[in-house]
């Protein structure tokens, strides 16, 4: 009986990773075939725009985020001018549209909503705010040695500190960077601290 209970489970499991690969895949080759066309099509006119990736976690092609790093990518268009990566990370602050939202697509970082509670709720238990903002922040944005140094205001800590989260983070802007010529990584700080979004 537990020798039949361990081939079932071992199925299911091979089941659903295949399925998870097979989103991924798909959305992937999907996301790109479509960037290929538009960036083609800005091209050909001279548009001052272009568009770009960026990466959410989304709840059904990866449920439970059981993949910490596992993030998909959809289309935004921006201005194509000299500040254009900081304009991508800008994209994921903004979160998914209502209509991605709809399709599983979601934002470990943390929303306007999550800030405030956050520091509310840190102010009853230690006394003082640990910021005083409601929303999160872009304090700089540049690039060095192949990487693109990113350091976020106070208020992204409102993620709380937990380990798979920090990584989805680290993914959605790691990811949405590597799209950009000689970025193979993003080096995340929060107000000039290294290290700072870790479990």
């Amino acid at each position: 009986m537990k020798k039949k209970l361990a081939i079932i489970f071992s199925f299911l499991l091979l089941v659903s990773s295949a399925m998870m690969i097979y989103w991924y895949v798909g959305g992937m080759r999907e996301a790109s075939a479509d960037l290929e066309r538009a960036t083609g099509e800005a091209k050909k006119t001279g548009s001052k725009e272009t568009v770009v990736k960026i990466y959410f976690a989304n709840k059904k092609m990866n449920p439970g985020q059981a993949d910490c790093q596992g993030v998909f990518p959809v289309l935004r268009t921006v201005a194509n001018d000299l500040i254009v990566k900081r304009r991508a990370i800008e994209e994921i602050l903004l979160g998914p549209t209502a209509e991605e939202t709809e399709q599983g697509y979601y934002s470990a970082i943390p929303d306007k909503n999550e800030v405030i509670n956050y520091r509310e709720k840190i102010k009853q238990e230690a006394g003082q705010a640990p910021y005083a903002g409601e929303e999160v922040g872009i304090r700089s944005v540049k690039i060095l040695s192949g990487a693109l140094y990113i350091d976020f205001s106070k208020e992204i800590m409102a993620y709380g500190g937990d380990a798979c989260r920090a990584e989805t983070i680290r993914a959605q802007l790691s990811e949405t960077a590597k799209q950009f010529p000689k970025i193979s990584w993003a080096n995340v700080s929060v107000e000039g601290v290294e290290n700072a979004l870790r479990p």
